[in-house]
């Protein structure tokens, strides 16, 4: 048996392997078991092909978990085909994608044809709030629609930090057991992602002050130097991207988010952004965030103060 599982909502794959994990095991409690995992970064054609069609002195079932072959552009997807091929009953065999995968690739074209696929694509506004409900309830209470709304202010369509929030905010519920919206602003810090987004906003509008405040608040709440740097230079190569599309097409949020393999939600924000600023600025901005990743890592100057230079010479 084969399963496909793929899509950009990578919270709600993991959570489809954890559940065919779970139903494998069930299904096989009076025999003989084994699971392996494979990641395509490491995959090797003789191995899987061992893995898949061999057979031991006992009778087993055998669970293969493979995530994120179709990264790999070494592997030889002939030769894997081959084996899919001959894949037996007693092998239970799930690819997994945590990319969107290209969909001329011979290897998806095969895989895209079992009868068991899942395809996780991210949520919209209506499903989000929908999901968090559900999740909620899992943990045993219930939440308000002001609460509801904040969290999805505050976090974005992001499930792993959603969940984890959630989590926390069941656990310190009163007695009623119900999220509100004042304990949700109180326990809920506004996501590095917004903040970026903010961020780039100032610059846009040589906002200095507020540049400067923004990212004080950020570094100030404990998040790591190196963690804003990556968040602002993927933005920044992301509006970069958007600037050079525009340069041909015009392009909704869905093109885009598909184009560039982003949220809808970032993607939204992205097209909102990019006509505040002409391409050399962008590149420019990109260029002096590099210098500060080189700085950082080889001189120990402070972020603060490599930050507080290159706001300043906007």
């Amino acid at each position: 048996m084969i399963t496909f599982v793929y899509g950009a909502d990578s919270f709600s794959a993991k959570e489809k392997i954890k559940e065919l994990r779970v139903e494998f095991i069930k299904k096989n409690s009076t025999t003989h078991i084994t699971t392996t995992d494979i990641i395509g970064s490491d995959f090797n054609l003789a191995d899987f092909r061992n893995k898949v069609l061999s057979s031991g002195f006992f009778s087993e079932n055998k669970m293969i978990v493979v995530k994120d072959l179709l990264l790999n552009k070494d592997i030889d997807k002939d030769g894997i085909i081959d084996i899919l091929k001959k894949v037996g009953s007693d092998t239970t065999l799930i690819f997994w994608e945590s990319q969107e995968p290209k969909k001329n690739c011979k290897l998806f074209k095969f895989l895209e044809k079992q009868k068991t696929i899942f395809k996780f694509n991210p949520l919209s506004n209506n499903e989000l709030q929908s999901w968090i409900r559900e999740h909620v309830k899992k943990y045993g209470c219930d939440i308000d629609n002001r609460a509801l709304l904040y969290i999805i202010e505050v976090l974005g369509f992001d499930l792993w930090k959603i969940e984890l929030e959630l989590n926390k905010l069941c656990l310190n519920t009163d007695s009623d057991k119900k999220v509100t919206e004042v304990q949700a602003k109180k326990m809920l810090v506004k996501s590095a992602e917004e903040n970026i987004f903010k961020f780039i906003d100032a610059l846009s509008t040589k906002n200095k002050k507020l540049a400067l405040k923004l990212l004080k608040d950020e570094l100030d709440s404990g998040a790591h130097e190196l963690l804003i740097l990556g968040a602002i230079s993927r933005q920044i190569g992301i509006l970069i991207q958007t600037k050079q599309i525009l340069l041909f097409n015009r392009i909704d949020k869905a093109t885009l988010a598909n184009d560039l393999d982003i949220h809808p939600f970032v993607a939204q924000k992205s097209l909102a952004q990019v006509n505040n600023f002409h391409i050399n600025e962008l590149k420019n901005i990109y260029r002096n965030l590099l210098a500060i990743d080189m700085s950082i890592k080889t001189s120990g100057t402070s972020a603060r103060v490599l930050f507080d230079r290159m706001i300043s010479k906007l």
